[in-house]
């Protein structure tokens, strides 16, 4: 080895990712960066700021499911138990009917021989008997003491057992969302499981058909049931067109039906009210807390999970949204320009089958009818303009993310895909009042001459 070889350098300090000034000296397992002693104390310092922020809101959302738990259980622990009041009083009410029908069935001997009894005396005192009359009531009096000594086992109890008391009172918990998703983006494979309709099966006989009255012609469909209208009546009946359960409707003026998974129950639009429809109970509601306090009446309704939005019947018509959830709190109130323009009604509105979208069709005397896909913020994705005309349009939305459209009184339906544009028009063969989907693939027709056809398509 010689002089000249030169020594070995040291390598040169990795620096602080922070300062870039000194040393790096030690390694943060986190985030993988080298600090210089003042800024590892600096870091371990933000570290531990964000643990307490962590800690603070876990304390708050301790403190948070708490209450909301205790509030929600009292709520629901409030109607089991005015559930199983109901049951209670319906129960006795059976159980005394029960003991009125035992009373009037073990009186009965008695009764009877009273009557012996009276008619003994009445002859003895007039002494009008013969030989006949002593046979008879012996005979009477001999079918009495049969009648005694087989009483106690002819009196059957019949106390139907047969109750399926699991299903009468069940607890299930819905999907909770918000009225219209949050994602824009649709489930295309949904959709494309769900097949075409034929429209043009509406050119064929309907396969059943039933006569209704009334002039209402506002219908709204549960998993199993169709509501509707009569005269002075609300109807149910199924997808056979058999007419289930008729209920007096208390005169109330129906502008629109809706059916609330959310709730289990039908939604009933008045003019100035809102009501439910327990179908289980045959009970119908007022619901108090969505009250008209408006001169202009409500028009139209739909709801999608907890979500209810209510329409009114004005120029620049006014959209309301409530929460159907707890104790019916209004969430927003949307006016004019962003409900629709000064000059335009809102003539119907629906949510589309899968809550991700609105619909509505925009009505201006005189001038047009305007179909529009709207999100979430009722801004308008798309439109079509149809000619002007007496009435506006309704609307029925499909599971497959089509739309079914028609004037009142008219007997063109017209079919718009889930992007908001004219697929195609069928011409009915009488004129269209309403429409209502059963099931997946049944529609009903409501017709103005008070007809309820059933098209399978």
């Amino acid at each position: 080895m010689t002089s000249s070889a030169k020594a070995k350098q040291p390598p040169t300090p990795k620096k602080c990712d922070i300062c870039q000034k000194h040393a790096g000296i030690m390694l943060c397992a986190g985030c993988e960066q080298m600090f210089c002693r003042k800024d590892f104390n600096e870091h371990r310092q933000q570290l531990s700021a964000q643990l307490d922020i962590i800690i603070r809101e876990h304390d708050f959302l301790k403190e948070n499911i708490k209450q909301t738990c205790d509030a929600t259980s009292s709520r629901l622990f409030d109607e089991i138990e005015k559930w199983e009041m109901e049951w209670m009083k319906k129960v006795k009410m059976a159980a005394d009917r029960a003991r009125e029908e035992v009373h009037d069935i073990v009186t009965e001997p008695k009764q009877q021989l009273k009557r012996i009894t009276d008619d003994i005396q009445l002859r003895m005192a007039e002494e009008d008997f013969v030989e006949y009359d002593l046979d008879r009531w012996m005979g009477e009096i001999n079918q009495v003491s049969t009648d005694i000594k087989t009483i106690s086992s002819t009196i059957v109890i019949e106390s139907g057992d047969e109750c399926e008391w699991k299903t009468m009172i069940k607890v299930r918990k819905m999907e909770h969302q918000s009225h219209v998703s949050k994602s824009p983006h649709r489930n295309e494979k949904r959709d494309s499981e769900v097949k075409q309709f034929d429209f043009n099966k509406l050119k064929e006989k309907p396969q059943r058909q039933i006569t209704v009255d009334g002039d209402y012609g506002s219908m709204g469909v549960s998993d199993m049931n169709l509501l509707y209208c009569g005269k002075d009546t609300l109807c149910l009946t199924d997808r056979t067109g058999h007419k289930t359960n008729t209920l007096q409707s208390g005169g109330l003026d129906v502008w629109d039906i809706c059916w609330s998974s959310f709730l289990d129950r039908f939604i009933i639009l008045t003019k100035r009210t809102l009501h439910s429809l327990n179908v289980q109970r045959s009970e119908v509601t007022q619901i108090k807390r969505v009250s008209n306090k408006t001169k202009a009446d409500f028009s139209r309704c739909t709801c999608s999970y907890q979500t209810l939005l209510v329409s009114f019947n004005h120029k620049g018509s006014v959209i309301e949204e409530w929460d159907m959830s707890g104790e019916w709190k209004i969430m927003r109130r949307w006016q004019p320009p962003v409900s629709c323009q000064a000059n335009e009604e809102i003539w119907n509105i629906r949510f589309s089958c899968d809550g991700s979208h609105l619909v509505v069709t925009i009505w201006v005397d005189g001038q047009y009818n305007q179909f529009q896909v709207r999100d979430q913020s009722m801004n308008i994705l798309n439109n079509i303009t149809f000619s002007c005309s007496t009435f506006g349009y309704f609307l029925l939305s499909l599971p497959n993310g089509q739309y079914l459209t028609h004037e009142r009184q008219n007997k063109k339906l017209h079919s718009i895909d889930r992007d908001g544009k004219l697929q195609e028009t069928v011409t009915y063969d009488k004129c269209v009042r309403s429409t209502a989907l059963l099931g997946q693939r049944c529609l009903v027709i409501r017709t103005t001459d008070n007809k309820l056809c059933f098209h399978d398509l």
